[in-house]
């Protein structure tokens, strides 16, 4: 059965909305603003945007097929609507994101629906679901706008908080946002009164909120892509997480991308992070990504693109084996990795929030306390941690 919540109070959308519009009134939209934004901005010529850096998911090489033209063949600037320098949308289109094209300025004229028409991937990737029977805060009435508030920066006044996402190469911009952001959740949201909430407070020190919050996920989400296996009509083999999946659990010090190689990617492990500052408990869906790179130690864009990938297949049978490409290109490499998406949405009510048999005891289902260092469930009171944690002893 699908949960349903109710959500009585929204003292924390009226709060957020009303720093929304202090911030936002007065507020001129600067000339060249929205194409300098984030959004408008994709990186070309930054060394850091999605048109300078290979993405897995659609494998798309931005330097090896056509540069912009193979960029907007391939429609994603749908999406990634950049600024000037794309030829096919040299004047900003308000109403992607606004009701209409005069917007009066705050949150009056902005809808949820506007960022999903772009946002919607979220539910492939991530499999957050942002409708009111999943999500609290959307049954409450917020609108997106109410958390990734509206900021200026030195480049444009159409920049929003935004958290440090794993599944994106971009730097992450200042004035992040979190749960505790402008009062919204106490830094220890739960009852100081009884030995409970203190004993879960005193977990927010190495357990994120989301990790208990999120749950399983309601909506089916991308499990993994292989860029070496097609069917008949040439798509890519993709498989995908039936709702309600468990989210995979690492640690994370939430400073933004991974660094593995010599190329920036959301690449993480389970214990890498665990001694930095800061580091805590997080879920991620861990889509699976094979594909080949040109040669042993490429950097992971320096990726084979796909229709070599296709004219390697000798037999014909959509599978390309690595004999297969080593035929063409004799050192070539098939690599085997994990994008982790961010897991931040579709946030459940207290009744719907994992509990402590889920994660501890002989029936806990929820943590592999293995993979995240640790030799035994810590509360069992034998933690020496393995892996890249090493031996810590953590008190709950």
């Amino acid at each position: 059965m699908k949960p349903r919540y109710s959500f009585s109070s929204i003292f924390g959308a009226l709060l957020l909305s009303l720093v929304v519009s202090t911030l936002c009134v007065g507020s001129a939209i600067a000339s060249g603003g929205v194409e300098d934004s984030y959004h408008g901005q994709m990186g070309y010529g930054t060394g850091t945007g999605m048109l300078e850096k290979w993405c897995a998911l659609p494998n798309f090489s931005y330097y090896q097929q056509d540069g912009i033209d193979g960029w907007t063949k391939q429609s994603c600037n749908n999406c990634h609507i950049g600024a000037s320098w794309n030829p096919t949308k040299e004047t900003p289109d308000c109403t992607r994101c606004h009701v209409s094209a005069t917007p009066t300025i705050g949150n009056a004229e902005v809808e949820n629906s506007r960022c999903m028409t772009c946002h919607m991937k979220d539910t492939a990737k991530r499999g957050d679901i942002f409708e009111p029977e999943f999500d609290v805060h959307i049954n409450a009435g917020f609108v997106c706008q109410d958390c990734h508030i509206r900021v200026t920066d030195g480049s444009s006044d159409h920049q929003f908080l935004k958290g440090t996402a794993m599944d994106t190469t971009e730097e992450t911009m200042m004035g992040t946002m979190s749960c505790t952001m402008s009062g919204c959740h106490a830094a220890l949201p739960h009852s100081s009164e009884t030995g409970k909430g203190k004993n879960l407070n005193g977990h927010l020190e190495k357990v994120a909120c989301e990790t208990c919050h999120t749950g399983l996920r309601p909506a089916a989400a991308l499990k993994s892509r292989q860029w070496n296996v097609f069917n008949e009509a040439g798509v890519v083999k993709t498989t995908k997480h039936a709702p309600y999946w468990l989210p995979v659990h690492k640690w994370y010090d939430n400073t933004g991308p991974g660094a593995a190689g010599k190329f920036h990617l959301p690449i993480l492990g389970f214990t890498e992070r665990r001694d930095a500052e800061g580091a805590k408990i997080y879920p991620f869906n861990a889509v699976t990504v094979d594909w080949f790179v040109k040669r042993k130690n490429s950097d992971f864009d320096d990726v084979i693109i796909v229709p070599e990938v296709k004219a390697a297949d000798a037999n014909h049978d959509g599978t390309v084996t690595l004999e297969e490409m080593q035929a063409v290109n004799s050192k070539a490499t098939l690599i085997t990795a994990d994008m982790n998406f961010s897991i931040n949405h579709s946030v459940t009510p207290v009744s719907e929030a994992f509990i402590c048999n889920d994660c501890h005891g002989k029936n806990a289902w929820v943590l592999d306390w293995n993979q995240l260092g640790y030799a035994n469930d810590p509360r069992v009171g034998n933690s020496k941690g393995k892996g890249n944690g090493g031996g810590k002893k953590k008190d709950r």
